[in-house]
Parts: C-alpha cells; sequence; structure tokens
C-alpha cells in the first residue's frame, strides 16, 4: 500500500487543529484495507492462544513487597506481622510505599479489596491473550482506535503492527497491568506520590491534558529496587487512561528546571522511553522537553538513540517559555517554569470511599457481565465485516453501534476494577 506522509506536529500546534489523519472516520481505502488485514490476524491470535495463558512473572514491573509476601490487604494479622518483621525497610523512603504511610500512620483499614480478580475469569498467576487485548482496547472509545494506534506507529506495516500488538499484550500480561492499576498509588513510592514527580496539570493548544513530568523530583539514590520500573508502567497507563477522554491523547511534557548531576537517571529514562515505543506508541501526540541546563545536552544525545522513529518527530526540545508557548499557552504552564498557571500539587491520600465501587461485588460482576457481552458482539461484527460476509465497511451503523456499546460498558466497569487516581480524588 502507498505510506502516507507522517502529519506535521509542529503545523498542528501552530494551527491549533488536532491531527486525524488515520484515525476513525479518516481512514483511505488503503488504510481500512490494513485494518481489516490486521483485525484478521489479531482476532486468529486471540482463537489461537485460547487454550495457552500467559504466566505472570512480573520480572519487569515488579511489585510491591506486601504481595510479593503473598499477604493480601484483608488479612490483618498477616499484615501487622509483616510490618512489625520488615520495620526498618518501611521506614526507609526508598521503599515505603502508599500502603505503608498510611498504615504507619494507623489508617490500616483497607483503601481497596484485598483480593484482586482478573477480568473474565482468569486466574491471577495466569492471563489468556484475548482477554489482555480487550482489556487494552477499553482505554480507547473503539476497539478499532487501538489496532490504528500500531498501524500509525508503523507507518500502516500490518505485520509490524501485529507483532506489536503481540508484544504489547504479551507484557501486559506477564507484567499484571491490570493488577498494578487495581492497586492504584498504594503499591507506588510514596515520596514519588508525596511530591508528584509525574502530574496532571492544564492542558495544550490542541486541549489535550498534559502529563508533567518534574525531572528534578527524581533521585535515582532515593529509589529502591524496582521502584522505577512500576512507577513508569503506573504513570503511562495511568496517561492512557486519563487521554481516553481526551481525543485518546495527551501531551508529555518534561520540566528540565533545576536539572543536577543527581536527577541524571538513564535506567529510569530509557524503561519510560521503552515502554512507551512498544506499548503507548500513539498516546502522546507531542513529547516536549522544556530544558535550561547545559547537564542535558549528553542525556539527549543518549535518550534521542532509544526513541523509535516515528515517535522521534513528535519530540521536541523548548528552551525558554517563548519556544514552549508554541505547544502550550502560557495561561496552562505553572508559574515555576515562566507561565500564568497558579498550581500548587498536593497528594490527597486515598480511602476506601474512594473506591467504594471496587468493593461492590454484585455490581462488578453486572458491569463485567456486560463488557463480555459487548466484546462478543463487537468481536461478531468484526469478524462478518472482515470476511466479507457482514457490513461493507469498518464505518458501517452496525459496528459503529457495537462500539459504542463496548465503550459504555467499559466506562461502566471501570471503577470496579482500577483505584482512583489523585487528579480524580482532587477535582470531586
Amino acid at each position: 500500500m502507498t505510506v502516507p506522509n507522517i502529519p506535521d506536529t509542529q503545523e498542528s500546534y501552530k494551527d491549533c487543529t488536532r491531527i486525524v489523519v488515520g484515525t476513525i472516520g479518516n481512514l483511505t481505502a488503503d488504510q481500512e484495507l490494513a485494518l481489516k488485514e490486521l483485525w484478521i490476524k489479531t482476532l486468529s491470535h486471540i482463537t489461537s492462544t485460547a487454550t495457552a495463558p500467559i504466566k505472570v512473572t512480573n520480572d519487569q514491573v515488579h511489585v510491591d513487597s506486601l504481595t510479593a509476601a503473598g499477604i493480601a490487604a484483608d488479612q490483618p494479622e498477616a499484615v501487622a506481622k509483616w510490618y512489625a518483621d520488615n520495620k526498618t525497610k518501611v521506614d526507609d523512603i526508598k521503599y515505603q510505599t502508599v500502603a505503608d504511610k498510611l498504615y504507619l500512620d494507623g489508617k490500616q483499614h483497607p483503601v481497596i479489596p484485598g483480593s484482586f480478580k482478573p477480568l473474565f475469569g482468569d486466574d491471577p498467576s495466569s492471563r489468556r491473550f484475548g482477554n489482555t487485548f480487550w482489556k487494552a482496547c477499553t482505554l480507547h472509545n473503539n476497539p478499532d482506535s487501538y489496532l490504528l494506534s500500531f498501524l500509525r506507529a508503523t507507518s500502516w506495516n500490518v505485520n509490524a503492527a501485529f507483532d506489536k500488538i503481540v508484544l504489547s499484550v504479551n507484557w501486559r500480561a506477564s507484567q499484571a497491568i491490570d493488577k498494578l492499576m487495581w492497586d492504584g498509588e498504594l503499591a507506588q513510592n510514596n515520596k514519588l506520590m508525596e511530591e508528584g514527580l509525574s502530574i496532571k496539570v492544564g492542558q495544550d493548544r490542541l486541549a489535550f491534558p498534559i502529563i508533567l513530568v518534574r525531572v528534578r523530583l527524581n533521585v535515582a539514590r532515593e529509589r529502591g529496587e524496582g521502584t522505577v520500573e512500576r512507577f513508569a508502567a503506573y504513570a503511562l497507563e495511568r496517561a492512557a487512561t486519563i487521554a481516553r477522554d481526551h481525543g485518546e491523547r495527551a501531551m508529555l511534557l518534561y520540566d528540565f528546571s533545576g536539572f543536577k548531576l543527581d536527577n541524571i537517571d538513564t535506567a529510569f529514562i530509557k524503561t519510560l522511553v521503552t515502554m512507551i515505543n512498544e506499548t503507548y506508541p500513539q498516546t502522546f501526540s507531542a513529547t516536549v522537553m522544556f530544558v535550561n541546563s547545559w547537564l542535558f545536552t549528553g542525556v539527549w544525545k543518549l535518550v534521542r538513540s532509544w526513541l523509535d522513529p516515528v515517535i522521534a518527530k513528535r519530540t521536541f526540545i523548548a528552551k525558554d517559555i517563548e519556544q514552549l508557548s508554541a505547544f502550550v499557552d502560557r495561561s496552562q504552564i505553572m508559574v515555576d517554569m515562566g507561565g500564568e498557571l497558579k498550581y500548587s500539587y498536593s497528594f490527597d491520600y486515598p480511602t476506601k470511599e474512594d473506591n467504594a465501587q471496587m468493593f461492590d461485588v454484585e455490581g462488578r460482576q453486572q458491569a463485567e457481565d456486560a463488557l463480555k457481552e459487548a466484546v462478543a458482539a463487537f468481536e461478531q461484527e468484526t469478524s462478518a465485516w472482515a470476511s466479507g460476509s457482514g457490513a461493507k465497511s469498518y464505518n458501517a451503523k452496525s459496528r459503529l453501534d457495537a462500539a459504542a456499546s463496548f465503550s459504555d460498558a467499559a466506562l461502566k466497569l471501570d471503577p470496579y476494577i482500577r483505584a482512583r487516581f489523585v487528579s480524580e480524588r482532587s477535582s470531586k
């Protein structure tokens, strides 16, 4: 097929016009054919792997210490003993999680249910490819969008897009990203959450939410083993979830103000870049690095070599407020970065009330059953369209209706299967 030119991101921001090329409702005949071929390959893979579950290893996204010890939050005696035996560790800022902080402060009632139950009957120790694939699709308003993100990321190469999907879904399954989001901030390093290393604040010129990474707050020696991988995976999945309600995109803005030698952390940067390249290739409309430090030059040479070529074309350096304002209006840039937005981050600790629906077993089952029905309906419509026996267009009303039902069911299930973010709690 003819490979279209990659739209110019800078021009898009200059014109304040979102890029819609290659998205639902804006496909050429060749692009629609590529989508059809990718669905055929993906649905076939779902069928062929139905009896071959993927083992949860957590070898990259390490679990928190309590989970590693096999202790659930609803086992008070076991929890109390573990804290008594590990007091030195949980007092150390390198290892202390949000859950640890709450416990040590006397807030010992579970904030989320103690037992985690994966979707669609999967065992906690493994995930089926199909179930994990459909769970990933819930980050989009239409399952087509999930496949299209990989097609755009690979310049519409169907085989390459399929390989990326398999790699991404297998990673999600083996690293139990669903469990990571179930635990939410509780399993994250308390210092990183209290200080706000990565926060949602403001919007860019395309009205996409901004995910701001304040690099000066990241000091490698203040983190325990596994902290960086767990935080990076959580922050990116959170960003994708936030983006879902804003055109499925967000801006990733790195603030290098006050950047020092202590903040040079190639392990964190490489982990973040690798995850974006492989699992979130189209989540960010642009990545902007706000830099006023000479130290960044050497770091950038290394980072640039890790970037996927398509993502690299959406990555920019802003050396001053004038250059940054080409992407973000000054009214949406925080005062401490030279802008006009008066925003002060504070970490509101999670409570059981914030996550009340996670405790509603009956409500969760009804919502999960509804999503399961929506998956079956969309899969049937898509199989018929791809085989030529159903709708003639991917955009036919019957498929759009099935996609809308999927999106509605996914949104209704969401509060039952993940803890709320601090941005959701503080916006009440």
